[in-house]
């Protein structure tokens, strides 16, 4: 195998695969990555046996051939050089050859025999086809809920539901949850039918690290493996067993007091509050006079915080004490000048989402006193 690539497709190659290179004592392969040559097609691939990517790179294909080399040695190399192209060629014996303007290395590697088969997911045109940047988005406000979590593994990701006129991306760590809706208008769904699955957190954290701001993305799942494409980057996952609970269940259906603030005002004194919350996070929210949302903070070796905003206020007055980071995280999931907070007192869940727009909705329980 003979390539000639330029340092930058490379590094970003390798950066692309990354996060699924394995670390397993018992298979030290899966620290490798795996390159190989389609056509004139260059491939990166590498997998830990649950996640799995493919990065399409840019470059010469001089002659075909795969190899598979460790990717820790390949990226530190690549971010070090300082030459414009790096060459790259398998010797007689195994090994793998990287040459730039002043620097050569040989590199023990193994063959692509050794590596793990990356899916068995079999290629179709049936499949659910998004822009990548409509997805990047709902992806990046619904893990802001998500948790890994070995007590229930059923809620370590995100939901992907898909009805007739919506897509919904949703996750919950049982304390909070998030929903997102992307709407019929900007997905198509190909599969002829409805869906509904569970990919791993760790899957949704990469998909809006490798979704671009331009092009489409697709996917589908078979054989309990979730198989996610965009033009140059292939991702496959298992997906979640278990069922996802029954969500819209803990979704309030009417609100006590409803309250329309700013979403910057809000944020910073949140952050400001937090400074002086205790080691639960707490911070109370507690009305006053139909026009003014407190927020009050205090710990016994630090002391006490109280931030006043304006809000319209409609509905009875009344307080909750809520996690002040679950609270901004619920803010940072739009983009609206105002933010709506439907509160429901001290034990029922709080609504938060932007007025006007049904595209978002987070949910939150309040720490009971």
């Amino acid at each position: 195998m003979k390539l000639i690539i330029l340092r930058d497709n490379l590094k970003l190659g390798l950066d692309t695969v990354a996060r699924a290179v394995g670390q397993n004592l018992n298979l030290p392969i899966l620290g490798n990555v795996l390159i190989s040559t389609e056509g004139n097609q260059i491939r990166l691939a590498a997998t830990n046996l649950e996640l799995a990517i493919t990065k399409i790179i840019s470059g010469k294909v001089v002659e075909e051939g795969s190899v598979t080399a460790p990717h820790q040695i390949l990226a530190s190399i690549v971010t070090n050089s300082t030459s414009e192209r790096i060459n790259i060629e398998t010797t007689k014996q195994g090994n793998l050859i990287l040459k730039g303007d002043n620097y050569e290395s040989n590199i023990q590697s193994s063959g692509p025999e050794e590596f793990p088969v990356i899916s068995g997911v079999s290629e179709r045109k049936e499949a659910v086809s998004v822009d990548s940047a409509v997805l990047r988005e709902g992806l990046t406000r619904a893990v802001i809920a998500s948790e890994a979590s070995d007590l229930r593994p059923e809620i370590s990701g995100v939901l992907l539901l898909g009805e007739i006129n919506v897509l919904k991306l949703v996750a919950t760590d049982s304390f909070r949850l998030a929903e997102v809706r992307i709407s019929g208008q900007q997905f198509k769904n190909n599969l002829g039918e409805g869906f509904k699955f569970t990919i791993p957190l760790k899957t949704a954290q990469e998909l809006t690290r490798i979704l671009k701001d331009e092009g489409k993305a697709s996917f589908y799942t078979e054989k309990n493996q979730f198989l996610f494409k965009t033009e140059d980057t292939t991702l496959t996952s298992r997906l979640i067993e278990g069922s996802f609970p029954d969500y819209e269940a803990i979704i309030p259906k009417e609100i006590d007091t409803e309250v329309l603030v700013s979403r910057n005002e809000l944020s910073q004194a949140l952050k400001l509050s937090g400074a002086f919350a205790s080691r639960t996070h707490d911070v109370r929210l507690k009305l006053k006079d139909k026009k003014v949302l407190e927020i009050y903070s205090s710990d016994n070796a630090v002391g006490e915080n109280n931030y006043l905003i304006p809000a319209k206020i409609n509905g009875p007055e009344t307080e909750a004490v809520f996690n002040w980071r679950y609270l901004l995280d619920g803010l940072k999931g739009g983009s609206t000048e105002q933010v709506f907070l439907g509160l429901n007192g001290s034990e029922r869940p709080a609504v938060i989402k932007n007025p006007e727009d049904e595209s978002y909705l987070y949910i939150l329980m309040p720490i009971k006193a």
